[in-house]
């Protein structure tokens, strides 16, 4: 399909023929040749060329070239020649070699303007070899024609060198003409761009604007592409414009280098390796007219009147893409089913087309504002290919639900705890005291106290169970065939294995050994007990009351111990870290924040406080909770202090923090002291949409009136440079009545969609189209004012008045 929106032509607007000959000695290689001009620009696919001799035109090249020119596959023709200007700057006269390129691509055009210059020289009685005019000169011999002025910028005729001293008068002169710099190095270039960008207006200062272009200069049209006469070796290296074969295509280029003009380098590094979507068939039917769209793979915008169904094109394409049917909208009457889409891999037109999640971002209109509105920031994860870890961030908080309900868990077990042993009473009567006090002998012997000495069974179990999990981990490990083990390897694994094997052998020998001793003591003790029920009754009695003395130490000891282990929890309750924030970087500056959000009452224990009736302010949460347990205090509106009812009531006291926990708050940190909290719907949408543009991830991007509750600076001035910062790099559908992102924008193609009579059709159009530009005009509000502004960036009416501090 032959393409209906701007595309990368060549370009080369300085080639010689051998009648340079005539006007400069020796200045060509060979005999030059219209066929072999046509076959070396064809093998080179070259769309656009002058012939540009010094000081003369070839008319019988061009008359040749227009005789057999075909427009739909011959490269266009456009008619040029290359003059030596002259300057005189009060100290000597000087000259550099400039195009003039014409409005014109036939030859009475090329016959009228050589006369025009033929009757210049003669009138001026100049030889061929002598020819020079001022710029003065060059208006009054073309006072009404529309060329480029294309100087040398930076040889040894460039302008640069010739207005040595008087770089201002360059500089007026190139800007009240449509001018482009031909072969410029760079330091010459950032000379001459220090004063031009003080005769700009205003707006257009300190842009990357100035438009370059090399060409081929070629003297030898056999050795094409050479560079020159070729006596080097040297191939031309060509650069491309953005547009159609017309004259109106150069004009923008030169306007809009930075968008417009491409070296071969730069080209390729546009060439995306990405499948894009390449077409829309739609079928005729009652709602629609027959429509074959190609799509460009860079800048689409969709444009029309109200209801002209804009924004049903844009649901069109996304039906027809997998990944994104469910979220297009439905248009009552339309079906869908009438149109097929291509991608730039299919051999033909498809029901559905594939992309990845990961690549596409689909927006209808409204959406954004609706992502802080709607609290959808989730779809900006998805969309920046973070989804998994905007999911683990917010996992982060269910997280700590979990561990602060495995606290309060912890902390009603050791409540109830303390409350079974709370329940045992222990008597030391009189009597008893008396017998433990007697004088009668007996033995004694206090296995808990000798055991604590030397009993390591539990420090033996652990180190056990450590060895036996080494030693199975070991094996895994040593086993994995993907860790691929040098021998080295292998036997530090081994010499590993042998250690585990001797610390084994060590803690069983330890292990009888603490065997031995408790097992030797244990009979101690029965033998203890033995002799003692041989003596008299008053020293069993006294054995016995010993007894019932270490029986009440040790509920003693048990119940301090368990009341140390609620006093631990419930520290731990009260001050556990649940105010937690966790970040998600959606690119170098932006981050996605998650936060609890607002609480009215953080503190946990005044929370469980107010759960607790005449809670003492003067004494710790531990100790409150301990009367509660010995029932000096109750439950609020509870009938028991039993351990379910505490359980419910701290529940039910810190409900905000699991709640605030269960659903995290989140919000955009802008990474320059702003955020998405404290922030104007208008304001997060244009960040948001920054977000979204400059995801790295995303390769095609629809998004319907992104204007849509943007501010007009934030369009013209940030907008506009993102998506010619991009659109070189991903493919975007933009849907739009904003006349600033169709032009400065520079789109590549431009899709008018109209409703006549309820059916709906659409036309596509270009920039460089004379014609299309009146019609873009008459659609978009402001239009024809955004036209103006971009050509007449150099303001030259205020040039011609005097006045460059404009």
């Amino acid at each position: 399909m032959q393409e209906k929106y701007s595309i990368w032509h060549k370009i080369d607007l300085h080639i010689h023929t051998d009648l340079s000959k005539k006007t400069k000695t020796n200045d060509y290689v060979g005999d030059f040749s219209v066929e072999t001009l046509k076959t070396k620009l064809s093998e080179n696919n070259v769309s656009i060329f002058s012939l540009t001799d010094h000081n003369i035109i070839n008319l019988s090249a061009y008359e040749e070239y227009y005789r057999h020119y075909d427009e739909s596959t011959d490269p266009l023709l456009l008619v040029g020649v290359e003059l030596d200007i002259l300057v005189d700057n009060d100290e000597e006269q000087k000259t550099y070699h400039s195009l003039l390129v014409f409005n014109h691509s036939d030859s009475l055009k090329a016959k009228e303007i050589s006369e025009k210059l033929e009757t210049k020289y003669s009138e001026k009685e100049l030889d061929y070899t002598d020819r020079k005019l001022s710029i003065g000169e060059i208006v009054e011999i073309f006072p009404n024609e529309d060329f480029f002025f294309i100087p040398h910028a930076g040889n040894t005729k460039g302008i640069v060198d010739a207005y040595k001293g008087h770089i201002e008068d360059a500089q007026e002169m190139v800007l009240l003409m449509q001018s482009a710099f031909e072969k410029v190095p760079q330091k010459a270039e950032y000379y001459y761009n220090e004063g031009f960008n003080e005769r700009l207006a205003e707006a257009f200062r300190n842009k990357n604007d100035h438009a370059y272009i090399k060409f081929s200069d070629n003297h030898n049209i056999d050795a094409y592409p050479v560079a020159n006469k070729g006596q080097e070796g040297k191939i031309h290296q060509f650069y491309y414009v953005k547009g159609g074969k017309n004259y109106e295509t150069l004009r923008l280029a030169f306007i809009d280098p930075e968008s417009r003009i491409k070296s071969t380098e730069q080209i390729n590094g546009i060439e995306s390796p990405y499948n894009y979507l390449d077409s829309l068939l739609i079928t005729d039917d009652v709602k629609f007219k027959e429509n074959e769209i190609s799509f460009s793979p860079h800048l689409n915008v969709i444009i029309g009147g109200r209801s002209s169904g804009k924004s049903l094109i844009m649901a069109l394409i996304g039906d027809k893409i997998d990944t994104v049917k469910n979220e297009t909208e439905k248009y009552e009457g339309f079906e869908f089913e009438s149109a097929k889409l291509k991608t730039e891999r299919d051999s033909d037109y498809q029901e559905t087309v594939s992309i990845p999640p990961s690549e596409i971002i689909y927006l209808k209109q409204g959406d954004i504002v609706k992502y802080f509105e709607e609290n959808r920031l989730s779809d900006l994860a998805k969309e920046s290919g973070k989804k998994d870890k905007y999911d683990l961030a917010k996992s982060t908080f269910k997280e700590r639900k979990n561990e602060v309900t495995d606290v309060l868990e912890d902390v009603i077990t050791s409540y109830d705890d303390y409350l079974q042993i709370q329940t045992n009473r222990y008597i030391l009567h009189h009597e008893t005291i008396e017998k433990i006090l007697s004088e009668e002998y007996v033995i004694d012997c206090n296995l808990e106290e000798i055991y604590s000495e030397f009993d390591l069974s539990g420090d033996i179990d652990k180190s056990l169970l450590a060895i036996g999990e080494l030693n199975r981990l070991t094996s895994e490990f040593s086993e994995n065939t993907l860790y691929s083990f040098t021998d080295e390897e292998l036997r530090t694994v081994d010499d590993f294995k042998l250690l585990l094997s001797s610390k084994l052998s060590l803690i069983e020998r330890k292990h009888l050994r603490n065997k031995r001793k408790a097992s030797f003591w244990s009979k101690v003790d029965k033998n203890i007990q033995s002799i003692n029920e041989k003596l008299g009754l008053e020293s069993r009695q006294k054995n016995q009351s010993k007894q019932d003395l270490r029986k009440l130490k040790s509920s003693f000891l048990v119940r301090f111990k368990r009341a140390k282990i609620l006093n631990h929890s419930i520290l731990e309750l009260k001050d556990f870290d649940y105010d937690i924030k966790e970040s998600v970087s959606i690119n170098e500056r932006v981050k996605l924040m998650f936060e609890i959000g607002v609480i009215p009452e953080k503190n946990i224990s005044k929370l469980i406080a107010n759960g607790i009736n005449d809670y003492d302010q003067n004494k710790s949460l531990y100790l409150n909770i301990l009367d509660v347990a010995n029932d000096e205090k109750s439950i609020k509106n509870y009938t028991s202090n039993s351990p379910d009812d505490l359980n419910k009531k701290i529940k039910k006291e810190l409900g905000n923090i699991f709640d605030a926990l269960e659903n995290p708050r989140d919000y955009l940190d802008y990474g320059d002291g702003k955020t998405s909290k404290n922030n104007s719907p208008g304001y997060n949408s244009e960040k948001y949409l920054e977000i979204l543009l400059t995801n790295p991830s995303s390769r095609i991007i629809f998004i319907d009136q992104p204007e849509d509750n943007l501010g007009n600076k934030f369009i013209s001035e940030t907008l506009v440079s993102l998506i010619r910062d991009i659109k070189f790099e991903k493919q975007i559908f933009l849907v739009t009545h904003n006349p600033s992102i169709v032009v400065y924008g520079d789109a590549e193609n431009i899709i008018i969609s109209k409703n006549d009579a309820r059916r709906i059709s659409y036309n596509q159009v270009v920039l460089e189209d004379p014609d299309s530009q009146k019609e873009i005009c008459s659609i978009l509000d402001g239009g024809e004012y955004i036209f103006d502004m971009r050509s007449k960036k150099y303001n030259i009416q205020k040039l011609i008045k005097g006045d460059s501090n404009e």
